[in-house]
């Protein structure tokens, strides 16, 4: 009976429980006809120059900065078939000494949204945890915009871009280990460009692991509930095709960072912010590394 009690409170959509962190995918999927509105924001500034794994001097001052925002809807086929789109669109601010002035171009458009389908395929219950497994399939859509100039009139690698105008695939496969006081979540997140444009993005892989912990519970919906998460980022990025088959030397590379976020939940709504540091960077050539990303959130079960 606990358990049954357990998994209809997780599984309830009149209380927003805290399902995912700000970096990483969730396993969890929402009850039939349940609509999942939620906007995201992002914040990084790349300024620090590197070669490998060496900071390097900068003296054309180069930098580029990124404001993005996603706005997604999700909505429950079923308890374990979720169907999503998500919309993103970004502002991109590249810098650089042009004749000895510093000066900067402002490029701003949608990126590449992306329909996606999540299966939970397997959910255990016990009488104080509750585990799932999920994956997801998705395809990008050739909605980015992708003609962002520097200062000096060249274009913007591929990568940084507000979007690739590609068709695109997205794969994923989320778990999660939830127990009445804390929760792990591990996911794998992987997106390649396939077809469209003669320059595309490097492919992109990401993996995530968070523990969370409930500093405040919520024991009814109404109430306040408060959850720390923290855990390792990894991305490990491909190089830019500038045309079929020319890659640039100058991208890709792996990169890894601790990341924070503070959830709060009230009734069917939730709001998130966080912080991602990089300890490890690693790039092919000579790149620009970003610092700090900031990130937050808000979202609400329908």
């Amino acid at each position: 009976m606990l358990a049954g009690l357990f998994a209809a409170g997780t599984l309830s959509a009149s209380g927003a429980r805290a399902h995912e962190p700000l970096w990483g995918e969730t396993p969890q999927t929402f009850a039939f006809g349940v609509i999942h509105p939620e906007v995201r924001f992002a914040l990084t500034d790349s300024n620090g120059l590197f070669r490998g794994g060496l900071r390097v001097d900068n003296g054309d001052g180069l930098r580029l900065s990124r404001q993005e925002t996603s706005l997604s809807l999700q909505y429950a086929l079923d308890t374990s078939r979720n169907i999503r789109l998500e919309i993103p669109a970004a502002v991109v601010t590249a810098t650089r000494r042009v004749d000895g002035a510093l000066r900067e171009t402002r490029t701003s458009g949608l990126g590449d949204a992306v329909l996606s389908i999540k299966n939970r395929y397997r959910a255990e219950f016990g009488t104080d945890f509750k585990k799932q497994f999920s994956y997801l399939v998705g395809v990008q859509l050739p909605t980015g915009e992708h003609d962002g100039r520097n200062p000096d009139g060249t274009r913007l690698m591929p990568s940084e871009q507000p979007g690739s105008g590609n068709v695109g695939l997205a794969l994923g496969w989320a778990f999660d280990y939830e127990r009445l006081q804390d929760t792990l979540w591990v996911s794998a997140h992987y997106q390649r460009d396939l077809f469209g444009r003669a320059d595309r993005k490097g492919d992109e892989l990401e993996l995530d692991a968070n523990y969370g912990y409930w500093a405040k519970r919520a024991t009814r919906p109404q109430d306040l509930g408060i959850i720390i998460a923290a855990g390792p980022h990894v991305q490990i990025v491909g190089r830019d095709h500038v045309s079929r088959p020319t890659e640039d030397d100058d991208s890709g590379g792996e990169t890894a960072g601790l990341q924070a976020t503070l959830i709060a939940t009230k009734g069917q709504y939730q709001g998130r912010i966080g912080f991602l540091v990089p300890v490890y960077r690693h790039f092919n050539g000579t790149q620009l590394g970003a610092g700090t990303e900031f990130r937050a959130g808000f979202e609400a079960l329908l």
